[in-house]
């Protein structure tokens, strides 16, 4: 892990950093080697080899959607923790396991604070105490009868890694797969002005592919959310669409919900407005909008 990264070895820190190393000492215990910090570059790694998931078997990660070779000089107790990884074929930088949410939170505040888009996020299970701020999102998007050059394009746009899914029986690109709330924000915005039709959707519902065993990388992930790590069960998905009868109506219902989007349903033009896993939150929009747009209807996938 530490051959990827740049150390000064006339420093010495070098010698208090290998002793902590030797003696096990926990990275969680952040606090104590904050004012020793120096600034330190990442070196120019290769392409990762590692999945971000088998890097640890800790409850909770803290990573960044980024490649380490492109990050900024950090202090030197986050270069110690910075490994870089893979995820869904894009390139990130992982900062450590940890068991305690609350750890792993402050982490990703310290990422923050060097203007870094970091998030907490779980790979071995399902979890529900993950600050708000910090939660990862992912950017769906749907596809017309060519999805290589979607997939290319929304590659170009945003930078960030993309690849096809199956959501609801239908064929999806999920891109960004683990960035922050804000970026996926900013992500799905420049898409739909590029025509896109983009939803910010959470992480949590993102099933990676079984370990590919080839070099091959995976070209299409399921998005679930196994109610069991060890089952493949798809929670319901329930989808509020209002008909798209005005020209204002788009923007009306973007003032309260920025990810809604146009969509086709059986010939009609009606705008996704949210999807929701529970069926009583689901009702409850959808009586609540169709009370503004006549004909709101509930779908459920």
């Amino acid at each position: 892990m530490i051959k990827s990264l740049i150390f000064n070895s006339n420093s010495s820190w070098v010698i208090a950093a290998n002793f902590l190393l030797m003696t096990g000492f926990a990275f969680s215990d952040i606090s104590s080697v904050r004012s020793m910090a120096i600034a330190e570059p990442i070196a120019q790694a290769p392409l990762p080899t590692n999945n971000c998931s088998q890097l640890t078997n800790r409850r909770y990660v803290t990573l960044i959607d980024r490649p380490a070779n492109s990050l900024p000089q950090l202090p030197r107790y986050l270069v110690l923790a910075a490994v870089p990884c893979n995820y869904l074929n894009g390139s990130m930088t992982f900062f450590g396991g940890f068991d305690n949410v609350k750890t792993s939170a402050f982490r990703a505040s310290q990422l923050r604070e060097l203007g870094l888009d970091a998030v907490v996020y779980s790979f071995n299970a399902k979890v529900s105490d993950v600050p708000a701020n910090v939660q990862a999102a992912a950017v769906l998007v749907e596809l017309n009868n060519e999805p290589n050059v979607v997939i290319q394009k929304v590659q170009s746009l945003t930078g960030k890694s993309a690849v096809l899914a199956t959501f609801g029986n239908r064929s999806v690109i999920v891109a960004a797969p683990l960035s922050s709330q804000q970026s996926a924000n900013a992500i799905a915005t420049l898409l739909r002005r590029q025509g896109f039709a983009a939803q910010v959707i959470s992480a949590d519902i993102i099933a990676p592919p079984s370990t590919n065993t080839s070099n091959t990388p995976p070209t299409s992930v399921p998005i679930s959310t196994p109610s069991n790590p060890t089952t493949n069960t798809r929670p319901t998905i329930y989808r509020v669409l209002v008909p798209n009868n005005t020209a204002d109506t788009l923007k009306k219902i973007r003032a309260s919900a920025p990810d809604a989007f146009v969509t086709i349903f059986r010939g009609q033009s009606y705008i996704q407005v949210r999807t929701y896993t529970n069926r009583d939150n689901a009702h409850r929009e959808r009586d609540r909008l169709n009370a503004i747009y006549a004909g709101t209807i509930l779908l459920r996938d």
